[in-house]
């Protein structure tokens, strides 16, 4: 058995031919889902600007929560959170990337490279800035009175832009990626 999941296994198929040289080479091809974007490519082009600057919008709002200085920053587990948005915000970047290089007929790997690591990476960035919210809050709670409460109200309202551009995209892909069809390669 096999330690690591290759959810494509089953996605692949071969054939073994002969070469130039007379050996035997498999021959790898898809067999699996074909994701079918509800419009051309010319329209697909038009998307890709609306998804960088929501990854960019998100690592300006993070980026921005960590130029506040409140006393809360010197907590580890306030900052952790924090800390931890930045991985869904960059992967979210790279979904980008890998989408722009696919065409509008996309094989599974393809799809849950780009589309499908775009939404699950701005799912995470709200789950990751509320959880940071909670734990701002609980600080507020417990240390109260030792801090400066203007720096931490600031900290504490930046996480909405965060929030709001991950959201926002959320309904963005509603709008342009949910009408994606599905063609059964088996």
């Amino acid at each position: 058995m096999s330690i690591l999941h290759n959810p494509y296994k089953g996605d692949f198929n071969h054939t073994p031919e002969m070469d130039k040289k007379g050996r035997f080479r498999d021959r790898f091809f898809y067999t699996g889902d074909i994701y079918v974007l509800p419009y051309d490519e010319k329209e697909k082009k038009k998307t890709y600007l609306p998804c960088v600057l929501y990854g960019v919008g998100i690592l300006v709002a993070l980026f921005a929560q960590g130029l506040v200085n409140q006393s809360s920053s010197r907590t580890i587990w306030v900052v952790l959170p924090y800390f931890f948005q930045y991985l869904p915000a960059l992967f979210y970047l790279i979904g980008v990337v890998e989408y722009t290089g696919s065409t509008c007929r996309m094989t599974r790997p393809q799809y849950d490279k780009g589309i499908g690591r775009m939404r699950f990476c701005a799912i995470s960035v709200i789950v990751l800035a509320v959880i940071s919210t909670v734990c701002e809050i609980i600080y507020l709670v417990l240390r109260k009175g030792q801090y400066d409460l203007s720096g931490e109200i600031v900290y504490l309202l930046l996480h909405i832009p965060t929030i709001f551009l991950a959201l926002w995209f959320s309904r963005y892909y509603n709008r342009h990626f949910s009408g994606i069809t599905v063609e059964s390669g088996k």
